[in-house]
């Protein structure tokens, strides 16, 4: 099991109902919410900020919304990146989690080296079965 996910993410429904299935289907201990890329940036400003504390968990996995208010995901995955935030936490992966289905975000989303899936929401028990299969997470879940 995961020691902590982050859900980004800006409709509240689908923040309750992605904690309930990460917990009910042991894929993580935590879940910590943002939601818009900008609240997720502050999120890791802050994880950077308070590095002297060792007991800061950093999410391995981030599930990401793409059409989000304020910053969506494409600008946060840019952001990301762009602080070096893939450098600092390089364990850290995201997973697209989209009610888009259109093949060109799904083309842009293999394009970023960070992003192990591209899913169609909702999240749900079979989704959850098979991202813990991904070969990025298999450690986590042996």
């Amino acid at each position: 099991m995961l020691k902590k996910v982050l859900l980004v993410d800006d409709d509240s429904v689908t923040l309750s109902l992605c904690d309930m299935v990460i917990k009910r289907f042991t894929f993580a201990e935590e879940v910590d919410k943002a939601q818009n890329g900008q609240e997720a940036i502050d999120y890791f400003n802050d994880i950077v900020d308070d590095s002297n504390n060792s007991n800061t968990d950093v999410p391995a996995v981030i599930f990401l919304d793409l059409n989000m208010p304020v910053m969506n995901g494409w600008d946060f995955l840019d952001e990301f990146i762009r602080k070096g935030f893939n450098k600092l936490f390089p364990d850290t992966r995201i997973i697209v989690l989209s009610s888009s289905i259109d093949p060109r975000d799904i083309q842009r989303a293999s394009n970023y080296d960070i992003i192990i899936e591209f899913i169609s929401k909702p999240l749900t028990l079979k989704v959850i079965k098979e991202i813990k299969q991904h070969s990025a997470l298999v450690p986590h879940f042996s």
